[in-house]
């Protein structure tokens, strides 16, 4: 074989023997590292070019998937480079606008290939992002903050979209910012003063419509339950656990909320490991709100 030919087999070996391995890799872990993070206003907090203070923090946890919200002013462009700085080869974001800072996209980023990609913001205030990696069905999702009501119609169309969907009873996880309340936190509400200031900041911003029949409404997180959906906090996790405010954004809210969640779907339940709310001194300061953290065994 002459040296033009054995190169190009050469090549041709590389690329099989890469492409092999990176297939592989997913299977090969044993147990998989998940976060999801609102990490306001486009990480607004981090001034520095890059936001290298979340690439520092991201590398830290070293995390093999990390849903994202409020990733405003990214574009993909920008978003497959800061998530190749912590590590994650593959990136997807919602939508971008880079100058509206309203549009609060959702993203995803991860070690493994991200697949079968559905970016849906018809009849969604934020939207909400599908995407598989290997076996796993993911949607990471950001919930209308002002009115109940649609918040009920965007859970409703998540779960829809499950259920009729070509593997409804799979692996399913749903991750982000529901900004909306569990009735497993129930009683720790009542003993709060949760309900009065919601009252409150309706009768200053009139457009809130975030109480049903002045009362608080469970109905969202009611209605994941009764799909099945399993809540991974409540899981591992009795107690109530706020996942905001945070330090930083203390006197923006004087009731400890827990608006921050992952969903998993039955057939994921003898996999969970460990779910935490990450609190420490970057989480406490760059973010008004907390991100959680879910380890599952990867079967």
């Amino acid at each position: 074989m002459n040296k033009s030919k054995l190169k190009f087999a050469a090549i041709i070996s590389g690329i099989m023997l890469s492409t092999s391995t990176a297939f592989a890799a997913l299977d090969d872990v044993k147990q998989l590292k998940m976060i999801s993070y609102n990490a306001y206003n486009g990480m607004q907090l981090d001034q520095s070019e890059g936001k290298q203070k979340f690439i520092q923090w991201a590398k830290a946890q070293d995390a093999d998937i990390i849903a994202w919200q409020e990733m405003n002013f990214f574009t993909r462009e920008k978003l497959e480079k800061f998530a190749a700085s912590y590590g994650h080869k593959y990136a997807v974001l919602l939508k971008e606008s880079p100058d509206d800072a309203a549009f609060f996209p959702v993203a995803i980023t991860s070690k493994y290939p991200i697949i079968h990609v559905n970016k849906v913001i018809d009849n969604m205030w934020h939207g909400a992002l599908y995407a598989d990696i290997g076996k796993y069905h993911f949607v990471v999702t950001h919930m209308n903050p002002f009115w109940t009501a649609k918040r009920i119609d965007e859970i409703n169309l998540i779960i829809d979209s499950i259920k009729y969907s070509h593997d409804p009873n799979g692996k399913w996880i749903i991750a982000g910012d529901l900004n909306s309340f569990s009735p497993a936190d129930k009683t720790e509400y009542d003993k709060s003063n949760l309900l009065e200031d919601i009252k409150e900041k309706q009768k200053k911003r009139p457009i809130l419509e975030n109480l049903v029949d002045g009362q608080l409404s469970y109905t969202v997180q009611q209605n994941l339950l009764d799909a099945g959906f399993i809540d991974v906090l409540k899981l591992k996790n009795k107690n109530f656990v706020a996942t905001a405010p945070t330090k930083v954004f203390y006197d923006q809210a004087s009731t400890p909320l827990r608006y921050d969640y992952i969903y998993i779907s039955p057939m994921l339940k003898n996999d969970v490991m460990d779910v935490k709310v990450l609190k420490d001194e970057f989480t406490d300061n760059y973010s008004d709100h907390y991100p959680v953290q879910m380890i599952i065994k990867n079967n």
